[in-house]
């Protein structure tokens, strides 16, 4: 804004000067000398080639009349700026009162084209002729600053039919205006004058800008009425492609802005407005679409930078679509939308800036209506040897009365892949958020098969079956985080080791989820999380998937207390009692080696040992019965598809010293999977 601005000035000032310069010699040679003064002597006056058609003069109501004035560029062809009329009247009986009185200001067909190259514009060369050829700088210069009595008074000054164009030529953008009308009632310099001010422009891509303006001299109070409307974001993209690889930028911007305040305490302006973006789709160097806004709507009711605030009554965002993607070489969708940027702040700006943050005043936020909606979003992890897509649509998230300096409620809403929905419900402080904190997250009807990619990647077993539900309510104080967290799970299934993936956790999941079953093919788990978030080793994921870890392997890691109750057991031995007269197992016996078997079957990192504990004896039968018992249980686990390397049978060194003999069982992860 401020370097728009200095172009506009600099360029009506440059051209308001010659006008005046015109002026005045009109004044003192008549119109058809000066006009034929100012062809002749434009390059000297101006630095450029100008041509006037007519002049006007009337000294005795100082009427001044200026017709087809025409300034060329430096090549003497092209036109820079011209204008087809312009009428000024003065009264030259109020000079003597030290006072410039203009009854009108008539500029008809303005017409100025301005050209930026790197630091250089096509006025440049007209800056530099008006410049001091004095290069010596005055050691002390004594400034006067003595009041000026002379009182400048403009009345109805009218600007209609005007054109102009910015290009910025290495960026290949250009901004284009026409139907430019300004109308000034009155504007005054010195006395107790008010100012008015009217501007109204129409844009070359069908936008439209008007803005109204009021000055009271007295005071130095001023208010400013903006309204843009229609105005294309496709004249903004030569910007944009600075940073980020955008190819096209379309949708439409209106703002209806009020801006009050005083010149000598600028800060504390107040500023009003109502703004609106509309269609917008952004698209990459690819042509495919980045981000889409249906609708994006925010009523601001008062901003006060000096005191950091910011009112606002609500924001309303409709029909967002956008996707989020993480790639195989670290990259993700923003860092390959967005070009490197190049460091320029020195240790000085840095500093300086630190400064400026210790000064600033903390935020005022209130926005008493939140309303989001129609957001779909799409995360994508391209990461893992399987790729995982998971998109989140018709998400709404509503809030009412949020502020930095209190407690805040807002509600979460969105539906997952098949069914499934999200659900939070958050309450809290933002400017001191590790004081009070509370989030009730509710997810409900998963299917677990969408999350089998990261099931591959950590633990290399796909997820072939299974509907999870998770329901936690975490909470928040004094940086304390005490989290209840529950696990529902229905019929989980989980596939073969996958023996192309090096997974990144070996953690024995069948053997889990088989003991963890219960008689409806549920698993429900409580985990508990617990810490204190200033810990720098705090890490809330990790405390959950630890937390989750150590679970899965105390329960798998102690696969006989899940059977305890089969084999009557109440610690953590499993022993299948026999009859040292049978040679076989009977019904009972074979039912509690199929279960074991069964669970030894989870996972093939389990081994699992039956070692056979008898009392000495002279009777071959019932040793011979031993030897046939073992052959016989041999071959059963292996009919069970146990292979032979993930069980051992052996027979123990008969003794007295036992009270019953059986097959004392074993089942345990084998050290490599425990590491």
């Amino acid at each position: 804004m401020k370097k728009s601005l200095k172009i506009t000035l600099i360029v009506l000032g440059s051209i308001i000067g010659f006008v005046f310069l015109i002026f005045a010699i009109v004044s003192l040679f008549g119109g058809s000398i000066a006009k034929n003064y100012v062809n002749k002597h434009s390059q000297e006056l101006l630095g450029r080639q100008a041509n006037i058609e007519h002049v006007g003069i009337n000294l005795f109501n100082g009427h001044v009349a200026v017709n087809g004035l025409c300034i060329f560029e430096e090549n003497g062809k092209d036109s820079f700026a011209g204008f087809d009329t312009l009428d000024i009247s003065v009264s030259l009986f109020k000079l003597i009162g030290h006072t410039v009185y203009v009854r009108h200001i008539t500029l008809a067909g303005l017409n100025v084209n301005v050209l930026q190259n790197g630091d250089r514009f096509n006025f440049s060369s007209i800056i530099d002729h008006f410049a001091s050829d004095s290069t010596e700088v005055e050691e002390e210069e004594v400034k006067d600053t003595t009041p000026s009595n002379w009182i400048i008074s403009l009345h109805n000054i009218r600007l209609a039919n005007g054109s102009a164009s910015y290009t910025d030529v290495p960026k290949d953008s250009r901004f284009g205006f026409k139907n430019l009308s300004i109308l000034v009632p009155d504007f005054a310099i010195g006395g107790q004058d008010k100012t008015d001010a009217g501007i109204t422009l129409d844009l070359d891509d069908g936008g439209k800008l008007k803005i109204d303006a009021k000055y009271q001299a007295a005071t130095n109070d001023f208010s400013v009425i903006l309204n843009l409307s229609n105005f294309s974001l496709e004249q903004v993209k030569p910007y944009v492609t600075d940073i980020a690889r955008i190819d096209q930028i379309n949708g439409r911007l209106n703002v209806d802005a009020t801006v009050n305040g005083n010149l000598d305490q600028i800060m504390a302006m107040e500023i009003g407005a109502n703004a609106s973006l509309d269609g917008v789709d952004v698209m990459d160097e690819s042509h495919r679409s980045v981000a889409q806004l249906q609708h994006l709507g925010v009523n601001v009711d008062k901003v006060v930078l000096e005191e950091n605030l910011f009112d606002i009554a609500s924001v309303e965002l409709n029909g967002l679509s956008a996707k989020y993607e993480l790639f195989a070489d670290s990259s993700n969708t923003i860092s390959r939308l967005l070009k490197p940027s190049e460091p320029t702040a020195t240790t000085t700006a840095a500093s300086e800036s630190d400064t400026a943050k210790q000064e600033e005043k903390p935020m005022k936020l209130n926005l008493r209506n939140l309303n989001l909606s129609g957001i779909n979003l799409t995360y994508a992890d391209h990461t893992m040897p399987d790729d995982f897509v998971f998109p989140i649509t018709n998400l709404r998230i509503t809030a009412t009365d949020l502020t930095t300096t209190g407690n805040n409620n807002a509600k979460v809403f969105a539906n997952l892949p098949n069914g499934a929905i999200l659900l939070v419900d958050w309450a809290g402080n933002i400017s001191d958020w590790k004081l009070n904190q509370s989030i009730r997250l509710n997810i409900k009807n998963v299917h677990l098969t969408d999350l089998s990619p990261y099931a591959v990647a950590y633990i290399g077993q796909p997820i072939t079956d299974g509907i999870f539900s998770f329901t936690s309510h975490n909470t928040i104080h004094n940086s304390q985080l005490n989290g209840k967290n529950r696990i529902d799970i229905y019929k989980p299934t989980i596939g073969d080791r996958r023996k192309d993936v090096k997974a990144k956790l070996k953690l024995p999941i069948k053997a889990a989820l088989y003991i963890l079953k219960d008689k409806d093919e549920k698993v429900v788990l409580d985990v508990p999380i617990a810490g204190n978030i200033d810990s720098p080793e705090f890490n809330y994921m990790k405390l959950v998937w630890k937390t989750l870890g150590n679970l899965v392997v105390k329960v798998a890691t102690s696969p006989v207390r899940a059977l305890g109750n089969l084999f009557g057991s109440h610690n953590d031995e499993l022993f299948i009692t026999i009859d040292p007269s049978d040679n076989d197992f009977t019904s009972e016996q074979y039912y509690q080696i199929d279960k074991v078997a069964d669970l030894a079957r989870t996972d093939e990192n389990y081994h699992l040992q039956l070692n056979l504990e008898t009392k000495p004896t002279q009777d071959s039968t019932i040793a011979q019965n031993h030897r046939m018992r073992n052959q016989h249980l041999l071959h059963h686990l292996k009919d069970l598809g146990i292979a032979p390397e993930q069980f051992s049978i052996t027979t123990a060194q008969p003794s007295d010293s036992i009270s019953r003999q059986g097959y004392s069982v074993t089942l345990e992860l084998k050290e490599e999977s425990q590491e």
